[in-house]
């Protein structure tokens, strides 16, 4: 059994959130190492269910809330200046956490003897200065590469500021990747963004939890069109725009009665004034479970113009039999093994709304689709073996010989502790 220090950018519960990752490879390496937990956070209020369901496989959580920040007269005169007050201070509060984080770890290691340290994201990397444990970094996708493909699209007044924005996010990510040899990333194509064809740093990919995301209903047969994702995340808004004002209209072309569903949590207020002018197309905001949605869906549709990563709503609706059309920059993150996935690619709006068309027309082969991608996710998308790819990480980090040590659970009696 591993003694793990896990360093983590946010609370990875509830699995609404983008962190959904970070919980499942807890959730598997914590039942057979002991791990004490270290994660920052921007939540006001965190949920009642986050510290009991992560409770179950760590021995110890350590939560850095850049709101217990010591508020200054300057600090809160500048929250009043409308958005560049605010962000402001929102950095002097993870500047304040991540300093908290960094004197918790050096008394950590000073106390105690870990075999590996496992960091993901970024802000907190400073953390990482002066450790002599082996460090393991995931990586993850490559936001950098997200960014310029933003600036290419957007309107020239804000391309300096994505410019800014793609300099400084490709500084920390290769800042990060050489913080040790002992690196993951979640892609083949993340890892070639970043550092080249050439290199060999390991791929711990995205997973589904496909006993979870499990067809339990036929497809509507109502031609019935669904999107998901967190809509105030800008990619995600980017993409229902794009497919209400430019795919769709080329749809009815072929099909004049459609079900469109446009489904997630924090919908921007253009995004929903928009879907007003369509009588056929709804946009439901946060739902308790999207699956029965999903279950409704003909075709999951996800047009995004820009994409790092896999994206987990792909992989969801893939697992849930639910035929994909989507663009190339997200169908080049679903690669695993060199096998391509079971999707339909089209590279512009045309392309996107003929793939469309073509589904609803034909119902072989949606079912031919249906099959196949749930056949590829059992195949290629597995928490378990994600998670045996970082242990395995992690041992030869650690110097240990595989096989040499005997994982068994660990005891789980965590405590929670805020600094102050």
């Amino acid at each position: 059994m591993m003694k793990i220090l896990w360093i983590y950018p946010e609370l990875p519960y509830p699995l609404t959130s983008g962190y959904l990752r970070g919980f499942h490879l807890i959730r598997l390496i914590g039942h057979r190492h002991a791990v004490t937990f270290l994660c920052l956070t921007k939540q006001k209020q965190i949920p009642p269910e986050t510290i009991p369901a992560l409770n179950q496989y760590v021995e110890r959580i350590v939560i850095f809330n850049g709101g217990d920040a010591p508020q200054s007269r300057w600090r809160r005169f500048c929250g009043l200046v409308p958005v560049l007050g605010r962000r402001l201070q929102e950095s002097w509060s993870t500047q304040w956490a991540v300093r908290q984080m960094g004197i918790t770890v050096r008394s950590l290691l000073d106390q105690q003897t870990f075999d590996v340290v496992i960091f993901h994201g970024r802000e907190a990397l400073p953390v990482l200065d002066k450790i002599e444990v082996p460090i393991v970094v995931d990586c993850g996708d490559t936001n950098y590469a997200r960014t310029l493909q933003q600036m290419r699209r957007a309107r020239l007044l804000l391309r300096p500021r994505l410019f800014f924005l793609y300099v400084k996010e490709r500084r920390l990510e290769e800042r990060l990747a050489r913080k040790t040899p002992y690196r993951s990333f979640i892609s083949v194509r993340d890892r070639e963004n970043l550092l080249g064809t050439s290199d060999r740093s390991a791929i711990v990919p995205q997973g589904v939890d496909y006993d979870y995301w499990k067809r339990s209903q036929p497809p509507s047969g109502g031609n019935c069109i669904v999107f998901s994702g967190v809509m105030n995340y800008f990619p995600n808004a980017d993409a229902a725009v794009f497919l209400l004002d430019t795919i769709l209209p080329l749809v009815r072309r072929v099909f004049r009665d459609l079900n469109v569903l446009i489904v997630g949590r924090d919908p921007l207020p253009e995004l929903v004034n928009r879907a007003k002018r369509y009588s056929d197309v709804t946009v439901t905001g946060a739902v308790d479970d999207i699956r029965p949605y999903l279950g409704r869906a003909d075709v999951f549709v996800a047009p995004l113009r820009f994409a790092s990563g896999v994206q987990n709503k792909v992989l969801e609706a893939m697992s849930m039999e639910v035929p994909v059309v989507t663009t190339p920059v997200v169908a080049a993150g679903l690669c695993r093994d060199g096998v391509e996935p079971h999707v339909v690619i089209g590279k512009n709006a045309e392309e996107i709304a003929a793939g469309i068309v073509k589904l609803l027309a034909d119902a072989g082969e949606r079912a031919r689709l249906s099959i196949e991608g749930r056949r590829f996710v059992e195949a290629h998308c597995s928490w378990s073996r994600s998670a045996e790819k970082l242990e395995e990480l992690c041992v030869a980090a650690a110097g240990l010989v595989s096989g040499s040590y005997r994982p068994q659970s660990s005891a789980t009696g965590s405590l929670l502790v805020c600094p102050k």
